[in-house]
């Protein structure tokens, strides 16, 4: 039975409940017993043209009991539109596989690029409309009671609060109905229309915008047009009129953000801009970003980086094969992908190995993260300086390199040996880019000890002069700067070894579905499963059972190089502060 055949077929909270994984109980508890402030923390944030936006994030249990909820009601959406390939048609907010580049591709090489907002978009929905949707929807037509409870969930204050993980769903399920009254109006218009959330955008090549979507009041300034104002407050929203705007093909058009007069873009003014913060924090550590109006000096990396990967997704990733056209040299885009990318890779290279805001461990790939991340967890009590305890559970005081297609394609950091290998060789050059160089945690490239990482063993020699290879038996390789060499353990008899061979031989021996595990296992080969799939489907379910005495003396090299690392810096700063006013 389909999930949305569930969701009909329900007749209660009960019923409701079972569907979303929770207890009648549990469920009950959350929505009647808890008070108000108990369900909700409230803040604000400030919004970038002034204001603030107010946030109602849920508390654990009642997030999760939203979440659910929402994947629920995705599935069902999945349902209808394998039925109705055009259900959600105009709508690319809060989609899987939509984006802001595709509403604003939509748009692109048009005479007239019009945008309306809606005011207060979640704010309008309130808790009638949503149990009324899900009673009257022809799609859904649940229970009352069922649509009751639903609504109960999703609204706090009569309302779909900003902050809760079903608004988003919620409001693109009621978003719909405006969008068949709109798309039919366009469609006799004559123009493109779509919805990202609360912003609506037509566009067409008609020589004069059809009046029924917007109307010139002289002096540029445009209205919606009659028609549309009405379909809009037909459905229970209304425009802020703050926001209407027309943008001719001879000026820059944006839809969402992006410019659309040849290709969905950015602005060069945006690149610059964040050019300048990555600049300001290489030679400060610090960056400031402006918000309604008032300067904040900022040294969270998180907003940055936003803004990074949002410029890498859209030049680097979306526009490699793009052909300079006739609309490019409208309004200045910026249009080199070369740029971001280097920017982003100096970004994220400061990010994890110039100020790594705990120790950093660059291992060979996600398996060996895994290992890790279960034997801290397994050992904690052993290797305090690894861990923190908050609020009764453990912290891990470690970050990792994740081996993503980004620190591939942008760090230029491979998988394996081989970008453990490139790491020590460009780091000490790398490093020199960058006028801020806090490195207040080391950086430690832990490898196998076999044959595989032979140039990892080479490079590093180069960096300590010290002989490295299988035979040897330091703790670890200081390699200078915040860097740190750390080998698999040898083993008493001293022969190649890999991680995987710190478990025992029983678990080694596990069988998925009759196959062995084979740590060396080939891409093609059926027989055998391999590396990632022992680390997910036998460590990491069966972590708290898994004996990883085998991973003490791993941990300890790793608490060596932070230990070590401490009096580097320690000597360093010693090496750096003024005399004292009585020394000689």
């Amino acid at each position: 039975m389909s999930t949305l055949e569930r969701l009909k077929n329900t007749k209660d909270l009960s019923g409701l409940a079972t569907i979303l994984g929770f207890t009648p109980k549990g469920v009950s508890y959350v929505l009647y017993k808890l008070s108000p402030p108990d369900k909700y923390r409230t803040f604000t944030i400030p919004k970038k043209n002034g204001g603030v936006r107010i946030i109602n994030a849920p508390e654990p249990h009642l997030a999760l009991i939203q979440s659910r909820l929402a994947e629920h009601l995705y599935e069902c959406v999945a349902e209808i539109q394998r039925e109705n390939p055009r259900y959600w048609l105009a709508s690319y907010g809060f989609q899987k596989r939509k984006t802001i580049v595709g509403n604003a591709a939509a748009h692109t090489r048009r005479r007239y690029v019009f945008n309306v907002d809606i005011e207060d978009f979640f704010g309008s929905i309130n808790f009638g409309r949503v149990r009324g949707f899900f009673i009257h929807d022809k799609a859904f037509k649940l229970d009352p009671a069922v649509a009751t409870v639903i609504a109960q969930i999703a609204c706090h204050e009569n309302t779909l609060p900003q902050g809760s993980p079903c608004s988003p769903i919620i409001s693109n399920l009621i978003g719909n109905i405006l969008d068949v009254r709109i798309l039919a109006l366009a469609r006799d218009a004559r123009c493109t229309y779509t919805r990202y959330a609360d912003d609506l955008t037509f566009s067409t090549n008609l020589k004069v915008f059809p009046e029924e979507i917007a109307l010139d009041t002289g002096a540029g300034r445009w209205i919606e047009g009659e028609k549309l104002r009405k379909e809009i407050e037909g459905t229970g929203f209304k425009l802020n009129p703050t926001k209407t705007r027309m943008r001719l093909r001879q000026s820059r058009q944006s839809v969402t953000g992006l410019v659309v007069n040849a290709k969905p873009n950015i602005s060069q003014n945006y690149y610059r801009l964040v050019r300048a913060m990555c600049n300001l924090l290489f030679q400060t550590g610090e960056y400031h970003r402006e918000v309604a109006g008032n300067i904040e000096v900022l040294s969270n990396l998180n907003p940055l980086e936003g803004m990074l990967s949002y410029i890498y997704f859209l030049k680097a990733r979306r526009d490699r094969a793009h052909r300079v056209n006739r609309f490019s040299a409208k309004e200045g885009e910026f249009k080199v992908p070369h740029a971001p990318v280097e920017l982003y890779r100096k970004f994220l290279f400061y990010k994890h190995f110039v100020s790594p805001s705990k120790p950093f461990i660059v291992t060979e790939g996600i398996s060996d993260i895994i290992y890790l991340k279960c034997a801290i967890r397994s050992l904690a009590k052993s290797f305090q300086s690894l861990v923190k305890e908050e609020d009764g559970k453990i912290k891990q005081q470690v970050n990792f390199l994740r081996p993503t297609i980004t620190t591939r394609d942008v760090l230029n950091i491979g998988h394996g040996a081989a970008g453990q290998a490139t790491l020590i060789a460009q780091y000490s050059n790398n490093l020199k880019k960058y006028a801020h160089r806090p490195m207040r945690y080391p950086v430690i490239v832990l490898c196998d000890n076999d044959g595989g990482p032979k140039t990892v063993f080479k490079n590093a020699e180069k960096k300590c002069n010290v002989p490295i290879s299988t035979k040897t038996t330091d703790p670890f390789y200081y390699l200078g700067d915040n860097l740190y060499l750390v080998k698999v353990p040898e083993g008493e008899d001293l022969h190649p070894r890999e991680i995987e061979e710190l478990f025992k031989a029983e678990l080694l021996a596990h069988k998925i579905g009759g196959k062995p595990f084979n740590p060396k296992k080939e891409h093609g080969d059926e027989s055998a499963y391999g590396k990632v799939k022992f680390a997910e489907e036998v460590v990491r379910p069966n972590a708290s059972t898994i004996d990883f005495s085998g991973f003490s003396e791993l941990l300890s090299r790793i608490d060596q190089c932070v230990t070590h690392y401490s009096t580097v810096l320690a000597a360093s700063q010693t090496v750096l502060a003024p005399a004292s006013a009585g020394a000689n």
